[in-house]
């Protein structure tokens, strides 16, 4: 038995010395090795305060998904009160001129009636004098006749000497004042018959056509409300086209600082959450992270091989990746070698890098194949510890 323990003792320390003496200096294994993918930072380009946070670690999210809201009660408003201002200012000018152009609209249909009322008192007048002056023609002409006879029966008598010269001159002078008479009462007429055809087209051709000159000035004021509400109305329809336009460029400005106000926070790629960096209530400043997240369709292998190694690394040389034991081994060829990893390199990654011991050489391994069915839950876990090395 102790020859036996000795020998058990013996074996032990020479494994031991193999396993940590020989074997690294024959090994093909990376010393250590980790998955990893690219950071997705999505950042808040306002700052403000965290009002709701839609991501949840561990969850995928989809590019447009909306990921936070960040309320800003800072929002510069300059621009929306000087337009709500004009705003207000445009739309008192507009009821002032609605209200001017209600008023003369009422005055015209004032006008309009007073206006029909004297004319068809003036044309009363005027058919009225129209028939007076028909009357008299009818009696002048009647005298007219009654003279004419009369001459012609002084001069016959005249012929037969039963009455002077004197009288048939008498006679003939009377005809011929009915005469002049019967002509002054034709043009009269003619005159009061050219009144009425005028007043009936609205024209006056003077004051004395009607009692007291009220319809020509009748015609002059509505001509002059009639000018005054085509102005108006003209003003109307600039100040409602300026009130449109005025409308959109408020609705944009109200659209922009409600955007701001409450900016929602989109996500720009596919990925999944690792880290919700800004929960609700946090301040952000602009430019600061809210999630940082994983993009899961580039993930790749970050291994770290001693010194030793380095002659036998290069761009393109394939690695065996096993994520677990049970698993079985993926093809990955290095497409980086780096002998250190800065810090703006690392936060490119969802994962910090492995340690690395002086001398030591990061490789980047991308995957060869779509990621296997026993792997894919395990491919995008940054910073899982696999077992690399070198085929």
């Amino acid at each position: 038995m102790p020859r036996l323990a000795g020998y058990a003792l013996m074996a032990f320390i020479g494994w031991l010395l193999v396993s940590t003496l020989f074997e690294p200096w024959v090994s093909t294994k990376a010393t250590r090795a980790v998955i990893n993918a690219p950071a997705i930072l999505i950042t808040t380009p306002i700052s403000g305060t965290v009002s709701a946070q839609y991501a949840q670690n561990g969850q995928p999210i989809a590019p447009g998904q909306t990921i936070a809201v960040v309320k800003n009660a800072t929002v510069p408003r300059d621009a929306l009160t000087t337009l709500l201002t004009q705003r207000l200012e445009l739309q008192s000018h507009l009821d002032d001129v609605s209200s001017r152009l209600q008023a003369d609209q009422h005055m015209l249909d004032y006008t309009n009636g007073q206006y029909e009322k004297y004319q068809q008192a003036s044309l009363t007048q005027l058919k009225s004098s129209y028939e007076s002056v028909q009357a008299q023609q009818e009696a002048t002409n009647a005298k007219l006749e009654a003279l004419d006879a009369k001459y012609a029966r002084a001069m016959a008598l005249e012929r037969d000497g039963a009455i002077s010269a004197a009288t048939v001159a008498a006679a003939r002078s009377d005809a011929d004042t009915a005469r002049k008479e019967a002509d002054a009462l034709d043009k009269n007429a003619q005159s009061v018959s050219a009144g009425i055809a005028a007043a009936q087209r609205g024209v006056y051709v003077s004051a004395g056509q009607d009692s007291n000159g009220q319809l020509p000035q009748l015609a002059q004021h509505r001509a002059d409300i009639q000018n005054s509400i085509k102005e108006e109305q003209a003003q109307i329809d600039a100040m409602s086209h300026q009130m449109g336009d005025l409308n959109q460029l408020i609705t944009h400005e109200q659209d922009r600082v409600q955007a701001l106000s409450d900016y929602a926070v989109k996500a720009y790629a596919p990925g999944k959450a690792q880290e919700v960096v800004a929960p609700i209530g946090t301040q952000v400043a602009a430019g600061a992270t809210l999630v940082r997240a994983t993009d899961c369709s580039k993930t790749d292998v970050v291994a770290v091989f001693p010194a030793r190694m380095t002659s036998r690394l290069n761009i393109g040389t394939e690695l065996h990746v096993r994520v677990s034991e049970a698993s079985r081994p993926r093809s990955a060829h290095i497409t980086q070698l780096m002998p250190k990893a800065t810090e703006s390199m690392q936060n490119a990654y969802s994962a910090p890098f492995p340690y690395a011991e002086d001398g030591s050489v990061y490789a980047l391994a991308q995957w060869d194949s779509p990621s296997p069915a026993d792997t894919a839950p395990q491919s995008c876990t940054p910073g899982r510890s696999v077992m690399a090395s070198l085929r």
